[in-house]
């Protein structure tokens, strides 16, 4: 259960919207054409191993570990929307 709103750290995606083996480490995980990008469903585990289910618009990247997102609406059942509050160095 997350309370909204709510900041989490991302631990790990364990499942993406889009394929991840498409996308190497270094880049923001989407197509860079805008016509290739999709609204969908992100699914992540936090650092205190919880698994969350992020639904992110096409202008979103796919979460990477050590992410700081707030989640700002949503329940665990459809899914939370989310935004980025801050990335490690």
């Amino acid at each position: 259960m997350i309370n909204i709103p709510s900041k989490i750290k991302v631990g790990q995606v364990i499942s993406s919207r889009y394929n991840l083996e498409d996308y190497s480490d270094e880049d923001l995980i989407r197509p860079l054409s805008w016509d290739q990008r999709i609204a969908g469903l992100d699914v992540i585990e936090t650092i205190d191993n919880q698994t969350v289910h992020l639904n992110s618009n096409g202008a979103q990247p796919v979460p990477k570990a050590g992410w700081d997102i707030l989640i700002y609406q949503g329940d665990a059942d459809k899914g939370y929307q989310w935004t980025l509050y801050g990335m490690q160095k």
